[in-house]
């Protein structure tokens, strides 16, 4: 599978509920985004508990060959990128960065590293939300995948080949 292949398989699992952008600012090569607003009431909509809110801003990058440097940048400029979008309030929940990486080959070393790479923000002690970064990174030649603890849950997402 190629690297645009996989690009494509990515976006469609995620085109159901997520605005996608093709036009994303390098290195990125494409971006997608998620919003939620929920209420809660008590008895009546005249009283209102709580507003919640949650984002999810997502970033999809391309390397020929990843190593553990390439992770590192890429890993910063999606998470700077994200918390830049991030507006926290009382209602704000959470607001979530992943990144995921599509590359030739991955080095042993940028599998390590992605492995150890942890951002997590919490605004106001937690009552004005937080916010975690989740790491994915596949490569199309050699057939390896690595996540940060939180991208685990990004496993899915990839296809069995």
């Amino acid at each position: 599978m190629t690297k645009d292949e996989c690009l494509e398989h990515l976006l469609r699992s995620y085109s159901r509920y997520y605005n996608i952008s093709r036009d994303a600012e390098p290195p990125f090569c494409a971006a997608a985004e998620f919003h939620s607003h929920s209420e809660q009431y008590f008895l009546v909509k005249a009283a209102k508990v709580a507003d919640i809110d949650s984002s999810e801003y997502v970033y999809f990058a391309f390397a020929e060959h990843l190593t553990a440097e390439n992770v590192r940048q890429l890993s910063l400029s999606a998470w700077n990128a994200g918390l830049a979008r991030i507006k926290p309030f009382y209602g704000h929940r959470n607001s979530d960065v992943t990144l995921i990486v599509i590359a030739g080959t991955v080095g042993a070393d940028a599998a390590a590293e992605a492995k150890k790479i942890n951002f997590y923000k919490s605004y106001r002690f937690s009552f004005f939300g937080w916010s975690s970064f989740f790491l994915a990174v596949t490569g199309t030649e050699d057939g390896k995948y690595a996540f940060n603890r939180r991208g685990k849950t990004l496993r899915n997402f990839f296809p069995k080949s």
